[in-house]
């Protein structure tokens, strides 16, 4: 009897430890789930807060020294519409439907007074003339952006200054959608800059052979300029622009004559500001030919080549800084 009851406490205590080793087990393992579970999360929660961080990193930036005429165009139409509003901002908004107008006007058209020689820019969203204006001095990054309502001189600042604001408010895609859209040297209904020209430009005087829309990558950057002949008139996108008269007067500072020289052996036509004689200062384009092409060669007085112009915007990257051995550099 006593035999007995030794064994079945034996079997009992064998029974009550072996239940409290499943418990402890499962109590284990329950707890490493959890704690699996845990790690898991946590480690979801960073890889989501680090693709969080990159996302706010990676917005697109603008580069004031990496920027062509369009882009130009637009990231001061977009600085100008927040910061100022009025006149621009109708013009940035109707924009986003449509596109983006770039008028080039003289001065004496828009009744505009400034020390600036250059050109007034006219932006607008509606193909409608407008009191958005802004004009340009000087080169690159510095170069300066004076911003107009009409006549009214609003501000001066560095194209830097404008990029750099941009970028703080994380404009850059708005500004490249619209550069996209970004038409340069257009006709405004009731543009009277070109009323004016059509009046008293009653016979060409440019050579049909300088006249149309040329291109060039010879910038130095890779970017593209446009040349726009007419009959009467050119304009270029680095600024220059001229009403070309058939004699050698006018009142506007915006007027110019045309003559024809011979330089190294190549026929030029200069294009000269009214009361100065050819020379420092005046323009040289000469039609020419390169690898079986229609160009236009831009020159100085001593027929250095500043530029080659090309039909296509493609044949202009594509001898992007060419030099030609016909040509002198």
């Amino acid at each position: 009897m006593k035999h007995k009851l030794t064994v079945l406490v034996a079997i009992s205590a064998a029974l009550t430890l072996a239940g409290c080793s499943q418990t402890t087990q499962s109590n284990t393992q329950s707890s490493q789930s959890k704690t699996s579970k845990v790690a898991k999360n946590s480690s979801d929660n960073s890889n989501t807060s680090t693709a969080s961080s990159k996302n706010k990193d990676t917005y697109t930036k603008l580069s004031a020294s990496k920027m062509d005429y369009k882009t130009t165009a637009s990231a001061i139409a977009v600085y100008a519409a927040q910061k100022y509003g009025d006149t621009w901002e109708i013009a940035v908004n109707a924009a986003k439907q449509g596109n983006l107008g770039v008028a080039f006007r003289s001065k004496d058209a828009t009744g505009i007074t400034s020390d600036n020689d250059g050109y007034v820019y006219e932006v607008s969203g509606t193909g409608k003339s407008s009191n958005a204006r802004y004009m340009l001095a000087g080169d690159g990054a510095d170069k300066q952006v004076t911003i107009f309502v009409k006549q009214r001189n609003l501000d001066t600042t560095s194209l830097k200054d404008i990029v750099a604001y941009l970028n703080q408010k994380n404009d850059a895609d708005l500004v490249k959608q619209l550069a996209e859209k970004t038409q340069l040297n257009v006709k405004l209904a009731g543009d009277e800059d070109t009323q004016k020209t059509t009046n008293n430009s009653s016979a060409s005087v440019i050579p049909s052979s300088l006249q149309g829309t040329w291109y060039t990558a010879d910038t130095g950057n890779g970017n593209i300029d446009t040349l726009t002949v007419t009959d009467n008139k050119i304009n270029d996108e680095a600024g220059f622009s001229m009403n070309v008269k058939a004699k050698t007067s006018g009142s506007s500072t915006s007027d110019g004559y045309m003559k024809q020289t011979t330089i190294n052996g190549i026929s030029f036509y200069s294009f000269t500001n009214m009361g100065q004689t050819p020379g420092q200062g005046s323009t040289y384009l000469a039609p020419h030919t390169e690898d079986g092409q229609s160009v236009i060669v831009s020159a100085n007085s001593n027929g250095r080549t500043n530029a080659v112009y090309w039909k296509s915007e493609a044949l202009a990257k594509k001898n992007s800084n060419k030099q030609f051995s016909d040509l002198k550099y």
